[in-house]
């Protein structure tokens, strides 16, 4: 496959239809063909104002471009960060036209003319029109600009073989299709007055050179450059031209230091910069204070300039300082370093930059500008001539610079860093964990860890004592300080020097919040729920990389985040020149906007936990979302996901800060979404954070909550001793409806335990309770619990009736993840009675609620009981089979999940029907060591059962009567018998007999 950008878009010779934004895309990627085009700057370029679905819109895009033109996916390959075109067998114009102008430039360089006509020629016959004709957009003019630059150069070349050749005819014919299209070009001027000259027309030179010389005088100002001048007084003299006129060849550079870590980077723009004329135009590299920006420019400067043999010029601007740099001084500067004349200081400065322009105008040099405040100080600086190129360094973002190379210099990798860590020590000294925690205490910063490296090398002090002084985070800015290098004072420049008050107070406050990462609304909120202010704020804070944008998130809002030394700093600043009570108010304003959504996303969930309900009625406290934020409401389970890590970080602020209501409300607010996601270690940290809320309401919330944690994580023992709390502070308050549901609660710790007469005891007490307050909630509830008790110990019929009417009590208040785990408890029920096509329609059920939830525990719970009902009906292949798929990860890169009690039976049950029953035997006595730690009694007997048959299979019957005489014992403490168990025939049949 063949494709064509120097002209329309198109593939040759296999014509394929293509919609306008897939026109686009592809477009971008044959023009970065080979290297990854960032899905940002697709999404960025392909919608003026990207919607929420761009990301999937631009998937489905590149998946049509995969059907029309390579359905193998070998084309076009998905990255991390993006999409890359990869050409391998396939053909590209632009390609093509590169290779022929370097190898036409080779033979010009070593005079070989004819050849080099040849190829350029080659090259220049690609052109079928202006390059992406078809495409209209700010992108696709940018590149077709740059792209006729590389046309009119090579065409430039190609003259210049021309003339060697004494083709002055040529050079004619090819300078004026040129100059058509870039009427003041001087080096085509240059030539076409050569040729003129050359082949006996040299009044017609002199008058070409006087027409071009009116034009400049008359639009810019200016007199035509150097090189022409010299060629027009060969002309007066009659001479002929010379073919080249002495220069001053600046070489400015100050002396590169060696870089770690910068070597993927330092070569991709090594690459970029070697480029075949015309060069890429500007490197902009920008970063934090610290980063090594000024390091990897002067290196990369080092790298390239023999590539430029007219000169390298290098000036450091002050950008960051409180007297940045004048730019008419470094033109001055400049000039004089190119050897020409500068004007005096009272001359105009029209007149000093049309000076410098003449200067560089035909050379090959590279421009280094390190430290720049702004385009303003950038701008005249940078050479005009597609010749040459120019490396400028800033903390600020230089948005309004147009076609450059923008790239942001990031932190150093732990690896990496641990390495800058030992310069000039042995290896071995230094502690791989300690230096670790320096690394991650220093940012990874490399301003920071030179610090660090020098203080250790000095021999002053050793690793441990860093380590220990760095994690004191009031003194942690005080050790990064040695000579006149200050990670502080780096930091300070940026916060004194360029930023105003709002963006000085947000970047304090951002700090006193204490979360990692947040989105765009925060800054409004924290100052004072100005929006538009605190929009200007953070613009401020991102342009000078105090703050760092990290992408948009899952709910598609766009996310930021503080270098841990800047939240360090911006600390140090709150106390200093913020009220003591400022941070207080801060952290809740934001804390009270982060309930708010909470609130609505919670609301939306559909996951039909019961809300925290107080004896008035009043729910757990709503918050204040921030004006105009729909998120959470339009895409709740998104935008928890993109939310939760904040949440946790405010919840542990909360609580250090003593405001341990407000994380109570935060941390049961964000209850269900946790429940859904199966997220129950982060779940039982939150509720342990807020667990000593002083609103009793709040910590009867968190209690019950707590109670279904430990449940889940298999810590039976703590039940009782949670629902008899909760219970006491339900009676505390007089709260009939919250006693009621502690009593089901504690009576479900019960049967757990295996107390099942004072289990029943406690959801008849419960039931009796619910009926004389007329609340059939609880009365359902209390029935549902006792049922699912009396299925388990031998009553499948009564049971399957109580837990049904808590089914239909469910369906009444609308689908949710209660629904669906209380269809899987009757799909049980219902299976022990033998009814188990109506115990499949009740999974069915339940599945597509779960589904829609995307709850991968009640997806779990679901397929294990489906399993062990395919186990009763001696389907060993098919319980296998919904094992396996069951417990597949979620993701090529997700960890194999840790099985559950149930899981580890049901595998040990259908090994043991396949007569493996080696290997079964260990997958029992884990579950066995587990239930007898937690006094999980029921459990407890259904291990031993099993244990007992599979030492019976294997022939051991002394350890199998041994653990049907301790079963004996445990059913008879229990009440009920061994069929009361109802064990599949894999198990029954191979129990040792008396």
């Amino acid at each position: 496959m063949h494709f064509r950008v120097l002209g329309p878009v198109e593939v040759a010779a296999e014509p394929v239809a293509l919609g306008g934004r897939e026109r686009l895309v592809l477009s971008m990627l044959l023009i970065n063909a080979d290297r990854v085009t960032s899905s940002e700057r697709l999404i960025d370029t392909v919608w003026s104002s990207p919607p929420q679905s761009a990301r999937q819109q631009l998937h489905n895009i590149i998946a049509r471009l995969r059907r029309k033109l390579d359905a193998t996916g070998a084309l076009i390959v998905t990255r991390p960060l993006g999409y890359q075109l990869a050409l391998t067998d396939h053909g590209l114009d632009l390609h093509e036209f590169r290779l022929s102008v370097l190898r036409g430039r080779e033979h010009l360089h070593n005079e070989q003319y004819d050849d080099a006509r040849i190829e350029l020629d080659a090259a220049l016959a690609l052109w079928r029109g202006d390059a992406l004709a078809d495409l209209s957009g700010d992108w696709a003019v940018a590149t077709r600009e740059s792209l006729h630059r590389e046309r009119v150069a090579a065409g430039e070349a190609l003259a210049q073989a021309q003339l060697a050749t004494h083709d002055h005819a040529g050079v004619l014919e090819t300078v004026h299709a040129l100059l058509a299209a870039d009427p003041l070009h001087e080096g085509l001027h240059d030539l076409r007055l050569r040729a003129l000259a050359r082949s006996g027309r040299r009044t017609e030179a002199l008058g070409a050179y006087q027409d071009l010389r009116r034009r400049l005088v008359a639009e810019f100002g200016v007199e035509p450059g150097q090189d022409l001048q010299e060629t027009h007084s060969s002309l007066l003299r009659e001479v002929d031209p010379p073919s080249a006129s002495p220069r001053h060849v600046p070489r400015q550079l100050p002396r590169p230091i060696s870089l770690v870590g910068r070597d993927e980077l330092l070569a991709q723009l090594t690459e970029v910069l070697r480029t075949p004329e015309p060069s890429p135009g500007t490197v902009l590299l920008v970063g934090a204070g610290g980063i090594g920006k000024t390091s990897l420019a002067v290196a990369l400067a080092d790298r390239v300039q023999n590539g430029y043999p007219d000169g390298t010029l290098y000036a450091e601007l002050d950008g960051t300082s409180r007297d940045p740099r004048d730019p008419d001084e470094i033109i001055d500067r400049f000039l004089r370093a190119l050897g020409a004349t500068a004007p005096p200081a009272h001359g105009r400065r029209e007149e000093r930059l049309a000076l410098y322009r003449s200067a560089i105008a035909n050379r090959r040099v590279l421009v280094v500008l390190d430290d720049a405040l702004d385009e303003r100080q950038v701008r005249d600086l940078l050479p005009p001539s597609p010749r040459s190129a120019a490396i400028v360094t800033s903390r600020h973002r230089l948005a309004g610079m147009a076609d450059v190379l923008r790239r942001n210099v990031p932190t150093l990798s732990t690896e990496v860093a641990v390495d800058l860590l030992h310069a000039g020590r042995d290896v071995a000294e230094l502690e791989p964990g300690l230096a670790r925690s320096a690394v991650q205490l220093c940012g990874r910063l490399p301003l920071a860890l030179m610090v660090v490296a020098a203080r250790l090398a000095s021999g002053v002090v050793d690793l441990s004592e860093v380590v220990d002084h760095l994690s004191e985070e009031h003194i942690r800015l005080d050790e990064l300080a040695i000579g006149d290098v200050d990670v502080r004072a780096s930091i300070a420049l940026s916060y004194d020097g360029h930023l105003s008050e709002p963006a000085q107070r947000l970047l304090r406050r951002v700090a006193a919040a204490s979360v990692t990462t947040w989105p765009a609304w925060f800054a409004g909120v924290l100052l004072e729920d100005d929006v538009a202010l605190g929009s200007r704020a953070l613009d401020e804070l991102v342009d000078v990389h105090l703050v760092e944008p990290v992408g948009r998130d899952t709910a598609g809002q766009l996310r930021f985040t503080l270098h841990p030394l800047v939240a360090t700093f911006a600390g140090e600043r709150a106390v200093r020149e913020e009220d003591a009570s400022a941070g207080t108010s801060c952290r809740r304003a934001v804390a009270m906007a982060w309930l708010g959504l909470a609130s609505q996303a919670d609301d939306g969930l559909g996951h039909g936990m019961r809300p925290v309900t107080g004896p008035d009625g009043a729910t757990v406290p709503a918050g204040l979302p921030p004006r105009r934020v729909t998120v959470a409401a339009d895409r709740p389970a998104a935008w928890f996901d993109a939310e939760i890590d904040s949440i946790r970080d405010l919840v542990h602020a909360l609580s250090r800060a003593g405001e341990v209501d407000l994380a109570a409300a935060l941390a049961l607010r964000s209850d269900g979404y946790l429940v859904v996601r199966g997220e129950e270690h982060v779940r039982a940290g939150l509720l342990r954070r807020a667990a000593d809320c002083s609103d009793p309401v709040l910590r009867w919330g968190v209690l019950r909550s707590l109670f279904h944690t430990a449940a889940e994580a298999g810590r039976f023992s703590e039940l009782v001793d949670l629902a008899q709390s909760q219970l006491a502070v339900a009676r505390e308050l007089e709260a009939g409806s919250m006693e009621l549901s502690a009593l089901v609660q504690f009576g479900c710790a019960l049967r757990e335990l295996g107390r099942f007469e004072d289990a029943a005891a406690r959801f008849e007490e419960a039931a009796s309770l619910a009926t004389a307050h007329h609340d059939t909630t609880i009365l359902a509830l209390a029935h549902g619990h006792l049922g699912m008790m009396l299925a388990r110990t031998g009553h499948p019929a009564r049971g399957a009736e109580l837990v049904a009417e808590n089914v239909q009590a469910e369906r009444v208040r609308g689908p949710s993840r209660r629904l669906s785990i209380w269809l899987i408890t009757y799909a049980g029920c219902l299976a022990l009675t033998g009814d188990v096509a109506a115990a499949e329609r009740a999974l069915d059920e339940a599945e597509q609620l779960a589904k829609s939830l995307e709850d991968r525990n009640v997806l779990l719970d679901l397929a294990q009981t489906r399993a062990a009902i395919a186990l009763r009906a001696d389907d060993v292949d098919r319980a296998e089979r919904i094992l396996d798929d069951s417990s597949a990860p979620c993701g090529p890169s997700a960890p194999d999940p840790e099985p559950t009690d149930a899981e580890l039976r049901l595998r040990a049950d259908v090994l043991l029907a396949r007569g493996r029953a080696t290997e079964a035997a260990p997958l029992l006595e884990r579950a066995l060591s587990r239930h007898r730690r937690e006094g999980v009694r029921l459990e407890l007997a259904h291990d031993l059962v099993r244990l007992a048959a599979v030492h019976a299979a294997l022939g051991e019957q002394d350890r199998a009567q041994q653990q049907h005489s301790e079963l004996v014992m445990l059913l008879r403490d229990l009440g009920i018998g061994i069929d009361d168990l109802q064990l599949p025939s894999v198990v029954s049949t191979v129990l040792p007999r008396h």
